[in-house]
């Protein structure tokens, strides 16, 4: 899935993160993140960004973040497909995975039901890390998340499957 936009805003009557995804394709996702699950995800998010995400690949140069994503730009929901459904699916789970690149697959989803997947280069988990940062804030939830432990480096076998955080 090719990303053109992302939104993450506070639902205060779900007392919820709203994560709305625009692909290129012209579909959207919506997913719902409570407190407890960026409680568990937001350390993993970090370490990614600041050790995998970080790497130099051999004989590559890292680019700067594209000037062309801002804040300002209101999200487009022009025409939008909505693959999932139109209900945003609660997430329940989730998985970070780093794959080559450098990049990560993120998949959030629902027990055993509706998932979503998308691949993060260094750029694209800033700028997600930046929204959560700013609406964690607005929804006033005394989630303090500089504090939050990060989680240990372990570097599995390629066998072993990244553990999922309910």
């Amino acid at each position: 899935m090719q990303i053109q936009q992302l939104q993450v805003a506070y639902d205060a009557r779900a007392d919820r993160l709203l994560l709305r995804i625009a692909t290129a394709q012209r579909e959207e996702i919506g997913v719902l993140l409570t407190r407890r699950l960026l409680k568990a995800l937001w350390p993993g998010l970090q370490r990614m960004l600041n050790s995998h995400l970080s790497r130099k690949m051999p004989g590559t140069r890292m680019a700067e973040a594209d000037a062309s994503g801002t804040f300002k730009a209101p999200f487009d929901e022009t025409d939008l497909a909505h693959p999932l459904g139109t209900e945003p699916l609660l997430a329940t789970e989730s998985r970070l995975e780093p794959l080559a690149g450098p990049l990560c697959r993120i998949m959030l989803g629902e027990t055993r039901a509706r998932q979503v997947s998308f691949d993060c280069d260094k750029a694209l988990m800033q700028a997600l890390c930046a929204m959560i940062r700013g609406t964690v804030a607005k929804a006033d939830w005394d989630l303090h998340l500089d504090d939050l432990p990060l989680p240990e480096v372990v570097t599995p076998a390629p066998t072993d499957i990244p553990p999922t955080v309910h």
